[in-house]
């Protein structure tokens, strides 16, 4: 039976380390756990219309003071289980609680290729279909083969036994998902519907793909690198990645801040006229993608304090907290970076980490 622990500091579950006070908190290990819970708070009259929080590696997510009034739960299930295997590739099943980069490390010592890109990259295994995380030209719905969910559904209106009978685990394929640019079905449509318990990736035993990207291609010449090999790869992103993002431990932050944008093709083209040695990204024939940090860098906003929250000086896509900020402090500060670029580009920069 999961413990329910009363008022818990959002700060020690946040990598921003910000925010006030979850009103309940549990930890989940096993789906077992999470069907009991479930069973707890419908029948339960001091949890009754409060809603359910889940929490990942709380890296991707901005929260507010005060006490927030919902049952967070921070989910721990475990699992790394081959489902299937042939000549081409092989299917794994991942528990949601899993640390994701212990999982990409863990799929290149097996030489199974697809997460090498997405090495470094804080957070969950769970968190990853919700936001589709990508980098260096990869996203992980290019991976995965489908999500296992608990399907949260009110109980049947006869059954008045508060124990929920109709909470299920549901599978969803890759094209259930929705997937996007940093979207999903669960940031949409399925938001507060579903909760990731497992996800299983499809991953490939060919030779792997350099990434498109000039970083990784100039670490590769800097090293003198000739072989591309799963190992190399993730070499390179964890360097670049170490440079251009703080570790939160050491500096409180959430990663990329913002979304980089995707505008149609005459709006890079005017912008390249006056800043001829920019790196933009063709989309398809008529739209482009823009590095929301080279944005915030040409508004001139690097390294720039806006009191508690700064812009790092590595990389301008990175909000860090300097001295433990305030929610109004980050969003004083975002909505700053956000006007300073639109007046200079004309372009309305999106954020990236969801507010609780």
């Amino acid at each position: 039976m999961p413990e329910i622990r009363e008022n818990v500091d959002i700060k020690d579950y946040s990598t921003f380390h910000e925010g006030g006070q979850f009103r309940y908190f549990s930890i989940i290990f096993s789906v077992e756990d999470l069907t009991s819970l479930y069973a707890i708070a419908q029948s339960d009259v001091r949890y009754k219309n409060i809603p359910i929080f889940i929490l990942g590696g709380g890296s991707n997510i901005v929260f507010s003071d005060g006490v927030l009034n919902v049952i967070a739960l921070k989910i721990e299930i475990k699992g790394f289980e081959i489902v299937n295997n042939t000549d081409e590739y092989t299917d794994i099943k991942i528990g949601a609680g899993e640390i994701w980069d212990k999982v990409v490390a863990k799929t290149v010592e097996m030489n199974l290729s697809g997460l090498e890109a997405l090495s470094l990259i804080p957070g969950t295994v769970g968190a990853t279909p919700i936001q589709n995380v990508g980098a260096y030209g990869c996203e992980v719905k290019d991976t995965i083969l489908e999500v296992e969910v608990f399907d949260i559904k009110p109980a049947r209106p006869h059954d008045d036994s508060g124990a929920g009978g109709e909470n299920t685990i549901k599978v969803l394929a890759n094209e259930d998902c929705k997937f996007g640019y940093r979207d999903s079905i669960f940031k949409n449509e399925a938001k507060g519907k579903y909760i990731v318990t497992s996800v299983t990736y499809r991953l490939s035993k060919g030779l792997p793909k350099l990434p498109d990207y000039p970083g990784v291609k100039k670490y590769f010449i800097e090293n003198n690198i000739n072989d591309i090999t799963l190992s190399y790869i993730r070499e390179a992103i964890i360097s670049i990645r170490s440079e251009k993002l703080p570790n939160p431990k050491d500096i409180p932050n959430v990663g990329s801040f913002f979304k980089n944008p995707i505008v149609h093709k005459e709006i890079a083209i005017k912008i390249k006229e006056d800043f001829q040695d920019a790196k933009f990204f063709p989309v398809d024939d008529k739209t482009t993608k823009i590095p929301a940090g080279w944005l915030i860098e040409n508004a001139g906003l690097k390294g720039k304090s806006f009191g508690k929250i700064s812009i790092y000086d590595k990389n301008a896509l990175v909000l860090v907290n300097t001295n433990e900020a305030s929610y109004e402090d980050i969003i004083s500060a975002r909505n700053e970076i956000i006007k300073v670029v639109k007046d200079k580009f004309g372009i309305t920069l999106e954020q990236e980490p969801e507010i609780i």
